[in-house]
């Protein structure tokens, strides 16, 4: 269902076309990574604030080129047709208003012309922004970007399109790990005259924090393409649901709350702080019986909820590091 222009507001057609909620996740793992190295290590700050607001700058280019090709493939206009029919069963509210309102492009709120114009825009003002942290960190900063960038767009973008042959999930774990993992690297980044080398430093407490936060926005990329699945059979895009069907996917989103927790166990190894962690255990626990049950509209209540794991996942780490340094709380061994 279009929208006319006039009947929203300038802010709420803004906010329909970026999807700013949609970004907090690529935000929030750019933060742990920055906030990381400023507590425990001695970056510039004006790197620490340069590097989460590139991310989110491209977070909002990579949730707005998505929008593009989804639109141009036809996928989101199948797949907003359906969510809105199950949405009307929900019993929910809150359920109601986390679901988008459809593709800014399907909508009508912005032409295929003018994302063209705003895709270069936001990527020439995270190219720019991105400038005095090259300086600083070197070469391996222009590496992660690239990277970074390659992964994001061809997410949906032909004539790669990883969520289409399978690989979308692989391809969200391993950009958020980066997103994590990266921002601290590069914040520690280091030039060793004697090698002409750009060197970072190597933490196991972020890299392995890096790892379960891959998993778990991997795991939330796989639950909601099973309430897309109609679609995904109809563009003949061979996702995971697709592929395995929803008992296979189902038993792979089990295997990696699993693997998740494990690995958050192994992080309590390294600092009983982070034993925070497990407060987001009852997320996934009513997802895991969601998932057993599979009432009605059940492919709608997932997403949220390990939305939310990966979300206060974030918190917690923030808020144990910071007690982590405060107390001077050490490792177990």
């Amino acid at each position: 269902m279009e929208h006319a222009s006039g009947e929203i507001s300038f802010m709420r057609r803004v906010n329909l076309i970026f999807r700013f909620s949609y970004t907090l996740a690529f935000f929030m793992a750019s933060v742990c990574g920055s906030l990381f190295a400023f507590l425990f290590y001695d970056p510039p700050l004006h790197i620490v604030v340069l590097i989460p607001v590139v991310v989110l700058l491209l977070a909002i280019f990579v949730n707005f080129s998505n929008d593009y090709f989804d639109h141009r493939s036809g996928v989101d206009r199948i797949r907003f047709e359906k969510i809105e029919e199950m949405k009307g069963a929900l019993d929910s509210e809150l359920l109601k208003k986390i679901y988008w309102e459809g593709n800014p492009f399907d909508n009508g709120l912005v032409t295929d012309r003018q994302g063209r114009i705003v895709m270069a825009a936001l990527l020439c003002a995270a190219v720019v922004l991105s400038v005095p942290i090259i300086l600083y960190g070197g070469w391996i900063v222009a590496v992660f970007g690239a990277v970074g960038i390659f992964l994001s767009y061809y997410y949906t973008a032909p004539p790669i399109d990883f969520g289409a042959r399978g690989l979308g999930e692989a391809d969200v774990a391993i950009s958020f790990f980066m997103l994590v993992f990266c921002s601290f690297y590069v914040a520690t980044v280091d030039f060793d005259a004697g090698t002409f080398m750009f060197t970072g430093i190597f933490d196991i407490e972020i890299f392995v924090f890096a790892v379960m936060i891959g998993i778990l926005v991997g795991l939330m990329r796989l639950v909601d393409s099973m309430s897309g699945m109609e679609a995904h059979i109809a563009n003949n895009e061979r996702s995971i649901p697709v592929r395995f069907g929803y008992d296979g996917a189902v038993k792979i989103a089990k295997a990696l709350v699993i693997i998740s927790y494990i690995i958050a166990a192994a992080m309590v190894c390294l600092n009983p702080v982070y034993a925070l962690i497990f407060l987001t255990l009852p997320l996934p626990m009513r997802a895991w019986k969601i998932m057993k049950e599979r009432g009605e509209n059940w492919r709608l209540k997932l997403p949220p909820m390990f939305f939310g794991t990966a979300f206060f996942s974030y918190v917690l780490f923030i808020i144990a590091i910071v007690l982590k340094l405060s107390f001077g709380i050490g490792s177990l061994f």
